[in-house]
């Protein structure tokens, strides 16, 4: 299936007194403000551009307390100071309900609520259905902290008035929810839901496929419980993770996992470069590279170079407005001037200094928010994309080729057939010749630089050996960590 990618768009994050910090996420918004009766097509307006608003200010964060603030402005404005009231005597969505355990606090989860109502015998749907009626009741009540037992009452509640009292009884009898698991950084700081999918995907990261990652990730679980606390700490989880790749997949699988948790920790985001010519499954290639190692910024350099395109006129810069492989033809150039080896690359090497303009704004501006991000495309290209901030992030470039000439030809009438013909076989075919003499320019570039290639005719094993690289690379940098800090 073919992956869109879009223009990585200014991030604002919401971030509390204690100093937990995450996404600001415009459905949240959307769902605090049809909390308070607001229909939603109203409410995803508003939401909008409350978002577009936050992204034009020079600060990208905000408190939960300034957020529902400015959101009960807006609404005071648009409709009125009755629904505003509404809003303001709610909880909104992007802020955290705590529930009581004695003198624990911990957030409340709908998806941990979900879950025990699966184990209870509700399906996927009623399970959801019920944890949103409960958090939904608790927000428009404008509660911020709940004890367990009133909770358990709410919950009870709900499912006795959707489903009558044998429903109620087969729930009473699953394992009430303050024995659920939680994981905590440190002690005393906030508590996050164990999730066996999360932690699938971070042991995916390692080369697990997903079928043992997901058996690891159950494994991991159950002896968590069989621990007794309801409650554990981050390390601890770490540590029986490494344990149980150690028995599973050997020591070499469960240092990589350890290294990759250590890295994960560091300060210094991770920039992954893909660079290649089209065809070779750059695209697949990063989707399943972000996704492996948690990385949400997935950007591609022709999504660049529409925008470019978009503001820079055809007159002005005109290798812009053309394939990378057809670029030469836009050179100036004597009239008559045939398509030699030279020219292509010289016209190639024209479009690439000019969307390296934009490639490196976005590395510059993610390396100041220290966000990690993949990068890629056919101008991901050795030598064009230094920056200023480039000390401050974990550079990781590589070059992914296919060497067989067929299996490569062979790739675009896939292509076609996946986009339902609308990037068409033949345009790619007829200009073959100069996309393997392109590719043969990236491969004596990255040689030289000593930038690692990638072999592109197998995905899995090219997934594979990315994944190596990174972790070389970061392995690199954690030993130069440990020995500056030794």
């Amino acid at each position: 299936m073919a992956v869109r990618y879009t223009y990585a768009v200014r991030e604002v994050y919401i971030k509390t007194p204690k100093g937990l910090r995450w996404p600001l996420s415009k459905g949240l918004l959307t769902e605090s403000l049809m909390n308070a009766g607001i229909k939603m097509e109203a409410a995803l307006s508003m939401a909008h551009m409350v978002e577009e608003r936050l992204r034009s200010r020079k600060r990208p964060e905000i408190s939960p307390s300034a957020l529902k603030r400015m959101l009960i402005t807006e609404v005071e404005k648009a409709l009125g100071e009755e629904v505003a009231q509404k809003l303001r005597n709610q909880t909104p969505a992007f802020e955290e309900i705590l529930v009581l355990e004695g003198y624990r606090r911990r957030p409340f989860s709908k998806g941990v609520l979900a879950r025990s109502l699966g184990d209870a015998g509700f399906d996927v749907k009623e399970s959801h259905a019920l944890a949103k009626a409960v958090e939904t009741e608790l927000r428009q009540e404008g509660i911020t902290e709940i004890g367990a037992a009133e909770l358990e009452e709410r919950v009870a509640k709900a499912i006795r008035q959707h489903y009558g009292e044998p429903a109620l009884k087969r729930y009473e009898g699953r394992r009430s929810l303050a024995g659920e698991l939680f994981v905590e950084e440190r002690e005393g700081e906030p508590r996050v839901p164990f999730s066996k999918g999360v932690l699938a995907q971070s042991v995916m990261a390692v080369g697990l496929s997903p079928d043992a990652s997901y058996r690891l990730a159950r494994e991991t679980e159950r002896r968590l419980y069989e621990g007794g606390s309801g409650i554990v700490s981050r390390d601890k989880v770490r540590s029986l993770v490494a344990e149980l790749l150690r028995e599973e997949a050997g020591e070499e699988v469960a240092r990589r996992y350890e290294l990759l948790r250590a890295v994960r920790r560091t300060v210094r985001p991770v920039h992954i470069l893909i660079g290649g010519v089209t065809g070779v499954g750059k695209s697949l290639l990063a989707s399943a590279l972000s996704y492996r190692l948690g990385i949400t910024h997935l950007i591609s350099t022709d999504s660049v170079r529409e925008i470019l395109r978009s503001t820079v006129p055809p007159d002005l810069l005109p290798t812009l407005h053309t394939s990378s492989f057809d670029a030469w033809s836009m050179l100036a150039t004597p009239e008559g001037s045939s398509e030699d080896p030279t020219l292509v690359l010289q016209g190639f090497r024209d479009q690439v200094s000019r969307v390296a303009v934009g490639l490196r704004a976005i590395q510059d501006r993610n390396a100041q928010e220290h966000t990690s991000l993949v990068l890629e495309g056919v101008h991901v290209v050795p030598g064009y994309l230094s920056h200023p901030w480039q000390n401050e992030v974990i550079q990781i470039p590589m070059m992914l080729v296919v060497e067989d000439e067929k299996l490569h030809k062979d790739r675009f009438t896939l292509r076609e057939r996946e986009t339902s013909g609308v990037r068409s076989r033949e345009m790619y075919v007829r200009n073959f010749d100069k996309i393997r003499l392109i590719q043969s320019h990236l491969l004596s570039l990255a040689e030289a630089s000593g930038i690692p290639v990638i072999q592109g005719e197998n995905l899995d094993n090219a997934v594979e050996r990315a994944l190596e690289v990174v972790l070389e690379r970061m392995q690199k940098v954690y030993r130069a960590q440990v020995v500056r800090s030794a």
